[in-house]
């Protein structure tokens, strides 16, 4: 009724296609998109390139990238019917877009390839520092060059070409070919990104990943040597270390104190593992840094102030200190909680049979102010279970936001009842010692929660 019929993509691109260049013009090269190899693409192809994408099969993270969105724009000589099929086309891609740069999960193992990328091809590549920024720039943040070259995040980019397709053809004719809201994709965006972590998804992912992919753009790799990673630093200082350091805990794994590692020579047979290395400041004031080696790299640190904080003797990590005493904790925990920094992480493999870890949780069963010094300053992400366990110690009670806390928690208390043998409990109930007995309730809605007795909450 008065609707306007929907054109196939064929006829589309063919339509595309068709347009003749200018009698006489010579193709502007340095206008151009970079494809993966590194081979330019004329940017009169970009709309061309675009509409040919889909979020399943035809999908290719790095090149929705490198789409110049006026390029599109420009491109559909103000035509209706190819407007109405950029933003179908741009609606389909944006949720799948929003999903792989804003879940953890999904963008360390973007961030594990393409430093595979930066290993294997920018040696080789004399261009690499030329064209790269450009086709990683802004892929989950916003990219800046002072004084230079800005690139808006993405899915900011994505939303923005819907606005202006519409803008370009005319409101009217969206709603007569049946699109509602922005238009029928936006309804079906809240729907579909959905993200298992919720409240708990860490608040700097898209900066971190933005800054590491940025100074891997910037930077070709020269030999074994070490990369300075100028632009995560600067997100440190910036935010603060503990949040960066957080981030970077869930992105990529610790092998040990100050070490993540990026890229694993065990799944990359004839390389040597590429790891993120934390130096530590000098001053109190200053921020952590950050460099990318390869090899076996081992944390380069220099004694801060916290350090001399912890013991006269011994500048090292806690958790490589098993003679930790209840002095040294509370020495440790005031020195953070005076700079306002928080506790670094255990190492994440095997980090209950961590000697050190178990004299701290020992002690946060017997002792009250042990409890309140560690809440104020304890690391957050995995592993998780000694600091839920110490909320619940202190509360007296605690209800999991998310199911995975439960499951944190009770691995946490199966380690510590002798009943269970490391198993997990059947009936609910847990002996901790110290005259700690933690039962399992269940909440409205079937949430888990759980019950602490046996010894003050205050």
């Amino acid at each position: 009724m008065g609707g306007v019929p929907f054109v196939p993509s064929a006829v589309l691109l063919a339509l595309v296609s068709a347009k003749p260049e200018p009698a006489g013009k010579i193709p502007d090269k340095s206008n151009a998109i970079v494809r993966g190899g590194g081979a330019p693409v004329p940017q009169r192809r970009a709309l061309e390139t675009f509409l040919q994408m889909n979020p399943e099969e035809k999908f290719d993270l790095e090149a929705v990238n490198s789409i110049d969105v006026r390029a599109i724009i420009e491109q559909t000589g103000g035509d209706k019917r190819i407007l109405r099929e950029v933003v179908r086309t741009a609606e389909a891609l944006l949720p799948r877009v929003r999903a792989e740069t804003e879940d953890p999960i999904l963008v360390s193992a973007i961030l594990r390839n393409k430093t595979l990328d930066w290993s294997r091809r920018s040696p080789s590549e004399s261009s690499w520092a030329e064209h790269m920024p450009v086709r990683w720039g802004g892929m989950f943040h916003e990219s800046r060059v002072p004084g230079g070259r800005l690139s808006r995040k993405l899915s900011t980019r994505l939303a923005s070409l819907i606005d202006q397709s519409v803008q370009a053809s005319g409101p009217v004719a969206f709603f007569r070919a049946g699109f509602t809201g922005i238009f029928r994709g936006s309804a079906m965006m809240a729907s579909m990104v959905q993200f298992g972590l919720g409240s708990k998804r860490p608040r700097y992912t898209q900066q971190v990943a933005q800054a590491y992919l940025d100074d891997l753009a910037a930077n070709p790799r020269v030999g074994t040597e070490p990369l300075p990673l100028e632009r995560l630093s600067a997100v440190a200082k910036r935010n603060g270390s503990a949040e960066v350091n957080i981030t970077l805990v869930e992105l990529f794994s610790q092998e040990d104190t100050g070490t993540l590692t990026v890229l694993d020579s065990r799944f990359h047979p004839g390389m040597d593992a590429i790891k993120i290395r934390m130096v530590r400041p000098k001053g109190t004031e200053e921020a952590v840094t950050y460099d990318l080696v390869q090899g076996a790299a081992r944390s380069t640190r220099t004694v801060s102030a916290s350090d001399e904080a912890t013991t006269e003797t011994d500048s090292g990590s806690p958790w490589e200190r098993p003679e930790m005493t209840k002095k040294d904790w509370l020495g440790l925990f005031r020195s953070l909680e005076k700079r306002k920094v928080r506790l670094e992480a255990p190492p994440r493999e095997n980090a209950r049979e961590n000697a050190s870890y178990q004299a701290l949780r020992d002690l946060l069963l017997a002792d009250v102010s042990v409890r309140r010094a560690f809440l104020a300053v304890h690391w957050k992400g995995r592993p998780s279970g000694l600091a839920l366990l110490c909320q619940l110690l202190s509360a007296g009670q605690f209800a999991a936001e998310v199911e995975t806390d439960a499951d944190y928690l009770e691995a946490e208390l199966d380690h510590l009842d002798p009943s269970q043998s490391g198993h997990h409990s059947k009936n609910g109930q847990w002996k901790l010692g110290h005259g700690w007995i933690v039962v399992r309730e269940l909440a409205h809605g079937n949430v888990r929660s759980y019950r602490a007795t046996g010894k003050s909450a205050d």
